[in-house]
């Protein structure tokens, strides 16, 4: 996983519960890397599920809502970085629709060694998208996090509503249903 991920998540953690639990999270954690993490360098995902089961036991938030917040933090991160691909769309769904066929390739082109989720559309509306979303590393409630950020970035009400049975264990995907 990249780098900037690990950095992100620090900052959230001590944006959200302050230097002093970074510094625990990252001496109880157990991390190969020390909680030293470069954004372009790749790392462990188990040292990001080490520390958000720290911070999750806690503060006695739930790791589901931890990630759906973080995914938040990151979002102006990410179209700070990176919004030469975010100028390009005027609506909410069109964006979230272009992940795989825009976004991920852009990405791709900066970090070959990135490894993504998958995001195929199955049902697009005017006020609705069907997305699939396959990930092996099960970041759904991060994904919606960028999702809910994505609307409000565009400053658009709207839902995401999350069919976790849809694809089963086997092949890790979730239904994500976003509604404006």
């Amino acid at each position: 996983m990249k780098g900037f991920i690990f950095t992100n998540f620090i900052d959230f953690v001590e944006k959200s519960f302050g230097l002093e639990m970074v510094d625990k999270m990252i001496y109880n954690s157990d991390l190969k890397s020390k909680g030293v993490y470069s954004a372009f360098n790749s790392y462990d995902f188990s040292e990001l599920q080490s520390m958000l089961t720290y911070v999750c036991s806690k503060s006695g938030m739930e790791s589901k809502i931890a990630l759906e917040e973080f995914g938040k933090f990151v979002f102006p991160y990410l179209i700070g970085k990176h919004s030469y691909i975010i100028e390009r769309y005027k609506d909410p769904l069109e964006l979230i629709a272009g992940i795989e066929s825009h976004i991920h390739m852009e990405v791709k082109k900066l970090y070959e060694d990135a490894e993504l989720p998958t995001f195929s559309v199955v049902e697009k509306t005017k006020n609705q998208l069907g997305i699939i979303y396959q990930s092996k590393r099960g970041l759904t409630y991060f994904a919606i996090g960028l999702m809910k950020a994505t609307l409000s970035h565009f400053n658009v009400k709207g839902n995401v509503s999350v069919d976790e049975s849809f694809g089963g264990q086997e092949n890790n995907a979730i239904k994500f249903t976003l509604t404006v």
